[in-house]
C-alpha cells in the first residue's frame, strides 16, 4: 500500500512526467523479424502484420472438423537463442508457463473433453512461453487511478496497446493429430492486459494470470469454431 500510495503521489506531483505514461513495453524485435527459430515450423510460418509479433502455421492439409477431444500438454519454457524474457528468472519462467497451460486446460475442459490418452479425434495441444516482460507493481497501479493516466489507458485500451510500465507475455501454441502425430498448426503471440484491468498491473504474476484467462477464453471460441463444436450449455 505505502510503494502505492508513494506512486501516485509522484504521478501527481508531476515526478513521473507525462511522457513516460505513454512510454510502451519494452522493445523487442525478434519476433518482428522472423520466428522463433526454434519452434518446428519456424520456417513455414507467415508473419500476420509486418513488424508485429503475430506469426501462424496452418497445415494445409488440416480438417479440424473431426476433432472432439484436446489434451493440453504441461507448458515449456522455449530456450532458443531468440528467448525474450527481460530480467525473469528460471523459477518464475517455470511459473508462468505453467499459469499459460493450466489456465487453457481449465478453459478447453468446457468444451473439449480430455481423454485418458490422444485417439483420432484427438488435438493434442503444446505451449511455450517464449518470452515476458515484468510489470512494475505499484507505479503500474498508479498509472490508472489518477485522471490523466486512467484517460491515457483508455485510450490506449481502444487501440488494443499495452498498459503503461504493464508487461506482456510471448507464447507460442502447438497443435497435433493425436493419432499421427502431424503439426496442424502454430500460433505465436504476444499479449498484454487491457489497460484498465487494474488487477493485473499488481505484479508480473498476476499480469500472466490476467493474459492466461484472456488467451484460453479467445482460445476456446476460436476453436469451437474451427472444428464446429457447439459451445458449452
Amino acid at each position: 500500500m505505502t510503494s502505492l500510495s508513494s506512486a501516485i503521489r509522484a504521478i501527481s506531483c508531476g515526478a513521473i512526467p507525462a511522457a513516460a505514461l505513454l512510454a510502451a513495453t519494452p522493445a523487442l524485435a525478434q519476433t518482428q523479424d522472423h520466428a522463433p527459430v526454434n519452434l518446428p515450423a519456424a520456417s513455414a510460418m507467415t508473419q500476420d502484420k509486418t513488424g508485429g509479433d503475430s506469426w501462424t502455421y496452418v497445415n494445409p492439409s488440416a480438417s479440424f472438423g473431426k476433432y472432439r477431444t484436446v489434451i493440453v500438454e504441461p507448458a515449456t519454457v522455449y530456450t532458443g537463442p531468440d528467448a525474450q524474457f527481460v530480467d525473469v528468472d528460471q523459477a518464475d519462467r517455470a511459473q508462468y508457463a505453467a499459469i499459460l497451460s493450466d489456465s487453457l486446460r481449465s478453459e478447453l475442459a468446457k468444451s473439449f473433453p480430455s481423454p485418458a490418452k490422444p485417439g483420432a479425434d484427438t488435438l493434442v495441444v503444446r505451449m511455450s512461453l517464449l518470452g515476458a516482460s515484468k510489470t512494475k507493481g505499484g507505479i503500474a497501479t498508479a498509472t490508472r487511478v489518477t485522471p490523466i493516466g486512467f484517460g491515457l489507458s483508455a485510450a490506449k485500451s481502444v487501440l488494443g496497446k499495452g498498459g503503461t510500465f504493464t508487461g506482456s507475455v510471448l507464447m507460442a501454441v502447438e497443435a497435433y493429430d493425436g493419432k499421427t502425430g502431424d503439426l496442424l498448426f502454430t500460433a505465436v503471440r504476444r499479449r498484454h492486459p487491457d489497460p484498465l484491468d487494474i488487477p493485473a498491473t499488481l505484479s508480473t504474476t498476476d499480469t500472466v494470470k490476467s493474459v492466461a484467462r484472456d488467451f484460453a477464453n479467445s482460445a476456446r471460441l476460436k476453436l469451437e469454431n474451427m472444428t464446429g463444436v457447439s459451445p458449452a450449455p
